[in-house]
């Protein structure tokens, strides 16, 4: 089964809009199951039939590593995105220009914005983060389901 774009930015956008509290996350009954998109972007991940979301690649973590270096260097070259889905398991670093930098228990070091930093902090060390990044280096990552302030 292959994403649509149009059904993927619908069921995002009501996210990115209807935050009241950084620490109540966004997802509703009635919003998009995250869990069910990241098995189905994994699934078509190791088909090599990539999701697409505004004309870029997503693929998963877990996919990302299974694939040859000749696939992750065009992948990289490309910027596609990748999601990662895991518990946050050691704060690496904060500050103003840099951002925030977590490493995660699955292995991956993701750098998000400063605005994220009190919203990441709220969820913790072991808190569940669902985040989407770019590759190669993992960074410019955004967390969804969660207001970025």
């Amino acid at each position: 089964m292959k994403i649509n774009l149009k059904i993927l930015w619908l069921a995002l956008f009501p996210l990115l809009l209807s935050a009241q509290d950084s620490k109540i996350p966004l997802i509703q009954t009635n919003f998009m199951n995250f869990d069910q998109f990241y098995e189905q972007v994994h699934k078509q991940t190791l088909a090599r039939n990539f999701v697409r979301f505004r004309h870029r690649i997503v693929v998963s973590r877990e996919g990302y590593h299974l694939l040859s270096p000749k696939e992750k260097e065009s992948l990289n070259n490309l910027h596609a995105l990748v999601l990662v889905f895991s518990k946050i398991s050691w704060f690496i670093y904060f500050n103003e220009q840099s951002g925030v930098g977590i490493s995660t228990s699955a292995n991956s070091h993701l750098q998000f914005d400063i605005r994220y930093y009190e919203t990441l902090r709220d969820i913790g060390i072991d808190g569940d983060i669902k985040a989407m990044c770019v590759l190669p280096y993992f960074d410019k990552c955004i967390l969804l389901g969660y207001k970025m302030f």
